[in-house]
């Protein structure tokens, strides 16, 4: 999976560039990266998990970017803007995972052709941008964090998913936060779907225990000690 497409992407505007286009907005010049797909898949992926914490679906009300997303990541206190999308896939307080689906590259707002406008701000602690007299409203040039999150980390997900099976931990599912409530410690196997009696279930081994339920019936979980 590569990102912010999933089959790579061309560099069409850098950030700084043509400042000449810029200052009617009170510019140094562009305050992002505009990038188009290598291949047909128009669908945009995140380049860093973190929450979701602006989303506008309507072109009119985004103005000059249109439908866009905002994405806030605390551990590295950066906000990151996803715009001029065709089509919205998330909304305000999602936790998104990097290489999540977040729209479709699009068009819409001040654009004079369909590309991915991605925008950086580096924030607080609260995820309030900071520096926002720098010429650029607070943007930043993403391109060296860029570099890092499509090389360094891609090749420590590459070396990690070499390495499966995975056991990733979903602390909203019914089954991990029964066993929690109820001492069974750490996961140790992914949720398993079976059949019984013409029935679906699900199972889960935990250090403690096997909790295991009828699917649809979450309130009646139940578990095995070991």
């Amino acid at each position: 999976m590569q990102i912010p497409f999933s089959g790579g992407a061309t560099l069409t505007q850098p950030f700084g560039a043509n400042p000449q286009n810029y200052a009617q907005f009170g510019l140094n010049g562009h305050e992002g990266l505009d990038f188009i797909p290598k291949d047909a898949d128009k669908k945009v992926y995140a380049v860093e998990s973190g929450i979701v914490r602006e989303e506008v679906d309507d072109p009119v009300q985004g103005k000059a970017y249109g439908i866009n997303v905002v994405i806030f990541v605390p551990q590295n206190r950066r906000l990151w803007t996803y715009a001029h999308l065709a089509q919205n896939f998330v909304n305000v307080g999602d936790q998104v995972l990097r290489g999540q689906a977040l729209g479709v590259m699009g068009s819409t707002g001040n654009t004079t052709g369909p590309h991915l406008h991605l925008g950086l701000r580096m924030t607080d602690a609260n995820g309030s941008p900071i520096n926002t007299g720098n010429g650029f409203k607070g943007f930043v040039d993403a391109a060296p964090v860029m570099q890092l999150l499509t090389g360094l980390e891609q090749a420590v997900l590459d070396r990690a998913n070499a390495a499966k099976p995975w056991m990733p931990v979903n602390n909203t599912a019914a089954l991990w936060r029964f066993a929690q409530a109820n001492g069974l410690q750490d996961q140790q196997t992914d949720e398993i779907p079976f059949t019984y009696n013409g029935a679906q279930y699900i199972a889960q081994v935990f250090n403690k225990g096997i909790v295991y339920v009828k699917v649809g019936d979450w309130g009646n979980i139940k578990f095995i000690p070991k």
